[in-house]
């Protein structure tokens, strides 16, 4: 099973992608989407603990892929991983370097008809 976690500046931003993908894929087999964006309480930027929480909630899945928009989303995702003290959980982890929006649609579709890691992550390096 793959973990989609979704971080960006904006709550909306990564709730609306998270509302796009489920409405645009129907019930994902195989894929579970988090919305990871704003700083929790309504305001702009970006919340490591809300990452690093997300990213314990998908502790039993396989794959964990994290996408991001801008600047400090990308650091404190990688914060975030950095105070994952279960290696193991770590090592599924990967911070994906494409669009936030149509990389994580791309991932979540290709996610629901395989869970082979590496047809995913090239199916975004066409992005």
């Amino acid at each position: 099973m793959f973990g989609i976690i979704l971080v960006s500046h904006s709550q909306k931003i990564t709730d609306g992608t998270k509302e796009m993908i489920e409405e645009m894929t129907g019930e994902l087999n195989g894929v579970k989407v988090i919305s990871a964006g704003g700083t929790g309480d309504g305001r702009l930027g970006t919340n490591t603990v809300m990452i690093m929480e997300s990213i314990e909630a998908c502790r039993s899945y396989e794959h964990i892929l994290i996408f991001c928009d801008i600047g400090s989303a990308i650091l404190s995702s990688e914060t975030a991983v950095e105070l994952i003290e279960d290696e193991t959980l770590r090592e599924k982890i990967e911070i994906m370097d494409c669009p936030l929006v149509e990389g994580a649609f791309a991932a979540a579709v290709q996610a629901s008809v395989s869970q082979d890691k590496q047809l995913v992550v090239a199916e975004l390096s066409q992005l």
